[in-house]
């Protein structure tokens, strides 16, 4: 019985476990943020321009210089900071545009950049710090409302006294509205804090039918197109090619044996026994070899040659060879002391032996 003691109290405690557990806590859904993709990442106002749509204002994208060119009358122009790609023509045509009755509610460039824009408006720009937490902002009524105006800068209109981080004012028939960042209109901050009833303030402040927001045309990169599109085939590639130079990269250790050889004819080893005796300092004894074959080539051809004496022989060595006495009589007294332009002139003349025994039986 004390056998099925200790699993029988096991069993109870891991009951009592599980049941603590599920009475404790509760399973409830839970928020991660995952960050914008797709169009919300290339496009930072696609929530400015929905909300628009939603509260009864269409909404345009302008995705090119060309595009600021056909401006609606009426309308209202949100116009980002970076924006030194505008040339002064259209420059001065958004603010003819502006003159005319539209309205234009524009990002300063930071402290440091050229902002044309601003300069013809009349809007001018101090250095300030960046606020640590939402701008309160009064809009009419008296309410107050918490907005992320983050830049680190004031703007001031020159024919008006109102100072701030945002200001609004009449510009002919039309109105500017220049604000120090336009962060409370983006997609991560849109719908934060009051970012979308000031957003819908600004709007409001000139009659519009349609709200128009200027896109910054980017720089088309192969580089940025592969890797947002194919990176698993750019990584894939890398690892391939990095395999391939392993491969092909040479080795440090020791020296592989090298494959048998296969099957010489008799000249290459006379060469190569050649060679060693030249490297190793004995051409004394290929000459002496040399001499010694070409003399007896000739007593198996003329066999009085042995029995003749010095005169004769050295006589007929030179016939034979076509060189003079006193050449022929080096050649028979050639030794080991022999330098490299003699020793070529030997091997010369016993080849042109062998050469004219060889013609002999031939004639024969």
């Amino acid at each position: 019985m004390n056998r099925w003691l200790l699993p029988a109290v096991m069993l109870a405690l891991i009951a009592a476990g599980v049941i603590w557990f599920l009475t404790t806590y509760e399973q409830v859904p839970a928020r991660e943020w995952v960050g914008p993709s797709g169009e919300a990442r290339r496009n930072l106002y696609l929530a400015a321009g929905r909300f628009a749509g939603r509260m009864g204002l269409g909404a345009r994208e302008l995705r090119s210089l060309p595009e600021l060119d056909t401006l609606k009358p009426g309308s209202v122009l949100l116009l980002p900071s970076r924006r030194q790609a505008l040339d002064p023509r259209r420059v001065r045509e958004i603010v003819s545009w502006v003159e005319a009755g539209g309205h234009l509610i524009a990002e300063a460039e930071l402290m440091g950049v050229a902002d044309p824009l601003f300069e013809l408006l009349g809007v001018l720009r101090t250095a300030a710090s960046a606020p640590a937490k939402p701008v309160v902002v009064t809009l009419p009524g008296g309410r107050k409302a918490a907005v992320s105006l983050l830049g680190a800068m004031m703007l001031q209109a020159e024919d008006e006294d109102e100072k701030g981080r945002f200001v609004s004012f009449e510009y002919g028939k039309g109105r500017v509205s220049a604000v120090s960042s336009l962060h409370f209109a983006r997609n991560p901050l849109i719908g934060n804090e009051d970012n979308a009833t000031f957003l819908w303030y600004l709007l409001e402040l000139a009659p519009a039918a349609e709200l128009q927001i200027y896109l910054r045309p980017e720089r088309l990169s192969l580089w940025a197109f592969l890797v947002q599109h194919a990176a698993p085939v750019l990584l894939a590639t890398g690892m391939l090619i990095a395999l391939w130079l392993w491969r092909i990269a040479p080795r440090f250790g020791p020296v592989q044996p090298d494959a048998p050889p296969a099957r010489r004819r008799l000249l290459d080893h006379l060469r190569a026994s050649g060679r060693f005796y030249w490297t190793q300092g004995l051409r004394g004894r290929l000459v002496i070899a040399a001499r010694d074959a070409a003399l007896r080539r000739i007593t198996r051809a003329q066999p009085d040659f042995a029995h003749a004496g010095q005169s004769e022989r050295t006589a007929r060595v030179g016939t034979l060879a076509q060189i003079p006495v006193e050449e022929a009589q080096r050649f028979m007294s050639a030794g080991a002391g022999v330098a490299g332009a003699e020793f070529i002139r030997i091997m010369h003349t016993a080849q042109r032996i062998h050469s004219a025994l060889e013609r002999g039986n031939q004639g024969k």
